[in-house]
């Protein structure tokens, strides 16, 4: 546990260390919040509503989870690459599983704080969620799995991409770009249709609109996101990113550099 605990100290001062990283994933989401609710849905008649206000609240948390997987987390494995931290690890009785997960805690922790900050700003700016013991739980299963799989895509980039600036730019740039053609920065209905079938099985987009569902309203994600298929595709490829991430990280990363 000690190995753990001081990985996810060192993660979690990290993230927070660096401006850009604070700027790129929790003040850039709420600047589009901000946008979204007063002047992009602003020719929509339903963009006032307490639920459609939620919906983009939600949208922005997965945003921002995103670009902490993509962009923060291979800009510190880049780093620790570079200071040569894994050759060092490497002659230690150190366990790789306990050095990924103390990263991935430090993670979820940092991305917990975050979505409570988004969705504090998102209720204060007229944002009502359903909040429901099951919806609740449901919300946050998949919360979890939207992490742990932007998570498993940022070890991956870190793996391969050894500059810092060059892992950094890459992932915010995969984050921005697929995010915004699987719906999770434009309503569903807006996409032409083969980007809809692409944001039903894009893990992100997929666990944002059943978010969006369980505690916004149907009307605001545009389709119904809960059919089995859809769901245990969105649990299955968001497992199976992970996993790959990490034997990825330990072949490649962790025995060379």
């Amino acid at each position: 546990m000690r190995q753990i605990n001081a990985v996810f100290i060192k993660t979690i001062k990290e993230l927070y260390r660096n401006k850009t990283t604070v700027f790129w994933t929790i003040v850039w989401p709420i600047i589009f919040l901000f946008l979204g609710i007063f002047l992009f849905y602003r020719a929509d008649p339903m963009s006032g509503e307490p639920y459609f206000r939620a919906g983009i609240t939600i949208s922005m948390i997965v945003f921002s989870l995103m670009l902490s997987g993509f962009s923060t987390l291979p800009g510190i494995i880049a780093q620790d690459r570079t200071n040569g931290l894994f050759l060092k690890l490497r002659s230690m009785p150190i366990k790789q599983w306990r050095d990924i997960l103390g990263r991935i805690f430090g993670l979820l922790f940092y991305v917990a704080i975050s979505a409570i900050l988004i969705g504090l700003i998102g209720v204060i700016l007229g944002a009502r969620f359903n909040f429901t013991v099951s919806n609740s739980l449901v919300s946050l299963g998949f919360l979890i799995l939207a992490t742990i799989s932007a998570a498993g895509s940022g070890i991956i980039i870190g793996t391969f991409i050894k500059n810092i600036n060059g892992a950094i730019i890459t992932g915010v740039g995969i984050a921005v770009v697929s995010m915004s053609l699987g719906g999770v920065t434009f309503p569903y209905s807006f996409l032409p249709e083969i980007l809809q079938v692409f944001s039903r099985y894009y893990p992100f987009s997929s666990s944002n609109a059943i978010i969006s569902y369980m505690l916004s309203a149907p009307e605001f994600v545009g389709y119904d996101p809960m059919g089995a298929f859809q769901v245990l595709f969105t649990i299955s490829i968001s497992i199976i990113i992970f996993i790959a991430s990490l034997i990825l990280y330990s072949k490649f990363c962790w025995r060379s550099d």
